[in-house]
């Protein structure tokens, strides 16, 4: 059964923004590996048994997740307790620099 993209990504609705990171940096990560190894034998989607499925998937949540990124910047580094130091040394744990 193919999950509903809209209705996945809802439960990340209240995350942090390195939350959003991460599971943004993950949906990049199976669209390139997709895109690298399209030939590969053994696929290994969490979705589908069709790669092409799970490439079509990851791309859409990665759309998705694009504004709710978007507004958990502006939310904490923008808005929030947070400077854009902050957001620097953030992203250089993140990282791991």
């Amino acid at each position: 059964m193919m999950i509903d993209p809209k209705q996945y990504v809802e439960k990340y609705k209240n995350a942090s923004y390195l939350e959003l990171l991460k599971f943004k940096n993950e949906q990049i990560s199976y669209i390139s590996d997709f895109e690298h190894d399209f030939d590969k034998e053994e696929w290994s989607w969490e979705s589908s048994t069709c790669p092409d499925v799970g490439y079509q998937l990851n791309l859409e949540l990665l759309g998705l997740i694009a504004p709710l990124l978007k507004e958990a910047f502006n939310r904490e580094y923008e808005m929030g307790d947070k400077n854009m130091d902050d957001y620097l040394n953030d992203m250089r744990k993140f990282y791991g620099e």
